[in-house]
């Protein structure tokens, strides 16, 4: 433990340092992009930390090559209608299919309609049975395939169904997936577990690494509690903030490793369906109150609203940091959008250590460019012409705005001064030049001055000219967004895009169009998160725990899926990549701009009447 408590502005300095140590790998971004070079992918670094730690799965001598196939039954029959008989020696051996089915098991019987007498008949089922010999029900392994298929494609029971209809095969029943997607919940949810433990070991080891005091403390108590950074934000089941369900994680900064995530759920299946007996009159009150009594495994955990999940859950998981994980979530990177840093502050988990909250530098370009759009729309500030505030020229400001942080970390006066020379900038003419602000790396102007030429004329750089006027309506919004507060909570230069990303991840393993239950949310957060930290191959842990044996395919299949991610990944961080993702978005928020100009109001509340 800590003897003495460090000040928040100790804390910030050396957490920027390590926050510009994980991105040694990148080149700070210029407005323009010129001197960008491609840099290591968060995707590179995150999977580096695990590489060669990755849990085995049992069994990599005896993997098989290729273990199923969907073949059809008149393609046996011309295989076996040659044999002989072992009875009769005649050639009448026929395949049929037993009508008795076992889900996605079928019976397979051989049997020859040329005998007479003691009829030959064979029967072998098209499924083996999984070696688990603690379970009384010993499953059949295609079965439990299937149901692992529907939780990875973020399908349900009336997915299989539609699978069996087109394929014309037997299904499961119903009681029989829900029994076997309890065993698949159970083993993800695990899974999940394993990995957030190995990313916090993994965590600790890499704040050793760059700090000679955390490196220090470890030696001294390998289970001493350290400060770390942690991006922080909350995702709902359902758009609209009417969710039954919401989830929050922290991902380390330092790392890009989830550390910890929270479900909240304000909705319980079984509850919902005693109430509706109760209110029917099917159940009365004491038999009722008897059932909840012993109603132990209720999945509602929260009382609120939707919108308060996200606060909610960020004080849950900063409650147990120090008890569970041996942490201190001392800085948090968050949006702004709820009151979870408010709230976590007020809790006080940490007595003698303070928490400092850090802004996504996404969030505030995003603020910026609305609030220029916004400014756009109000009198004549917007429009045609030269000087007015055009949609390609707030575009234009809000880049701007973002490169000024990005190139500047660490420092707020210099993240000002950019901010405001960008403004001035593009107020500038031949007649009142304001260029002395700008930087040679990015401004014509400064650049023809230092290598001691006239520079050109203004009139050759009109493309993101505003008028005076204009420019002096716009020093409010800019007053506002360089505020030393908010430039001090974005010196790190970090993002949401990890959390951004994991989202997607979770709602993808369980659409946001299909009611689930709060066990299967657990399942896909469990999942997508032991995805996010380990790679594809977290699955073959889960077909381990469930028994089930993995082939080559499927082992190749997992690392060639890795591979892929990490070569999108790198691809997208190269400089012509992402000049290109720039232009091409510009160039059609500018053709919808026009379209909308030119076909003037097509759409919207009461246009037809």
């Amino acid at each position: 433990m800590p003897t003495t408590p460090k000040s928040a502005h100790k804390v910030s300095q050396k957490r920027r340092q390590q926050l510009s140590l994980a991105r040694s790998s990148k080149k700070k971004v210029n407005n323009t992009l010129d001197n960008e070079t491609p840099s290591v992918s968060a995707s590179s670094r995150k999977l580096s930390f695990g590489k060669g730690k990755r849990e085995s799965v049992g069994g990599n001598d005896s993997r098989a090559t290729q273990e199923w196939l969907i073949i059809h039954v008149a393609r046996l029959n011309e295989l076996v209608s040659g044999l002989c008989c072992p009875n009769c020696a005649g050639s009448g051996l026929k395949i049929n299919i037993d009508p008795q089915n076992h889900g996605f098991c079928s019976s397979v019987l051989l049997e020859c309609s040329l005998c007479e007498r003691d009829r030959y008949f064979r029967s072998v089922y098209t499924s083996t049975r999984l070696q688990d010999e603690s379970r009384n029900d010993v499953a059949f392994d295609v079965n439990v395939r299937m149901v692992l298929l529907a939780h990875e494609l973020g399908m349900g029971y009336a997915a299989l169904k539609k699978i069996s209809k087109v394929l014309g095969i037997p299904s499961l029943h119903l009681k029989t997936y829900q029994r076997h997607n309890r065993k698949v919940t159970v083993a993800e949810i695990e899974r999940g577990l394993g990995s957030l433990h190995r990313a916090r070991e993994q965590i600790r080891q890499a704040y050793a690494e760059v700090d000679t005091d955390v490196a220090r403390l470890l030696m001294e108590d390998e289970d001493a509690v350290i400060n770390i950074s942690v991006s922080f934000d909350g995702t709902w089941h359902k758009r609209g903030f009417t969710s039954n369900y919401g989830i929050g994680v922290c991902i380390d900064v330092l790392t890009g490793l989830v550390i910890d995530f929270e479900v909240l759920s304000s909705y319980c299946h079984a509850c919902a369906l005693k109430n509706n007996a109760k209110r029917e009159g099917k159940i009365t009150d004491q038999e009722f109150e008897s059932w909840r009594e012993a109603h132990t495994d209720c999945a509602k955990n929260f009382a609120g609203s939707s919108k308060a999940m996200e606060q909610e859950a960020a004080k849950r998981m900063w409650a147990r940091s120090v008890s569970c994980h041996q942490v201190r979530y001392t800085e948090m990177l968050s949006d702004g959008d709820s009151a979870a840093f408010k709230e976590v502050v007020a809790l006080n988990p940490y007595p003698g250590h303070e928490i400092v909250k850090l802004e996504c530098i996404n969030h505030a370009h995003k603020r910026m460019g609305t609030a220029l759009r916004q400014l756009s729309k109000l009198g004549k500030l917007g429009g045609k012409g030269l000087g007015k505030l055009t949609p390609p020229k707030c575009k234009a400001l809000q880049n701007f705005y973002r490169g000024a942080i990005i190139n500047n970390q660490g420092s707020v006066d210099k993240m000002k001064a950019e901010i405001w020379a960008g403004l001035l900038h593009n107020m500038s003419s031949d007649d009142n030049p304001l260029h002395t602000r700008c930087s040679p790396s990015w401004c014509w102007y400064r650049r023809a001055e230092e290598n001691g030429e006239t520079p050109e004329s203004h009139k050759h750089h009109t493309k993101n000219f505003l008028s005076r006027e204009v420019g002096k309506k716009l020093i409010p919004v800019y007053h506002r967004m360089s505020s030393d507060s908010l430039l001090q909570r974005m010196q790190h230069g970090g993002t949401q895009n990890a959390n951004e990303c994991l989202n997607s991840v979770i709602w993808a393993r369980c659409p946001k169009t299909v009611f689930v239950g709060k066990s299967r949310v657990e399942a896909a957060a469990s999942m997508a998160i032991a995805t996010f930290n380990d790679g594809a191959s977290a699955m073959l842990a889960v077909m381990d725990k469930l028994w089930l044996q993995c082939t080559v395919i499927t082992v190749n299949a997992c690392s060639y899926t890795d591979m892929v991610r990490l070569s999108k990944a790198n691809i997208f961080q190269s400089t012509r990549v992402k000049r290109r993702r720039q232009s091409v978005s510009t160039a059609k928020k500018v053709k919808r701009h026009r379209q909308e100009i030119e076909e003037g109001p097509t759409y919207g509340a009461g246009m037809d009447i």
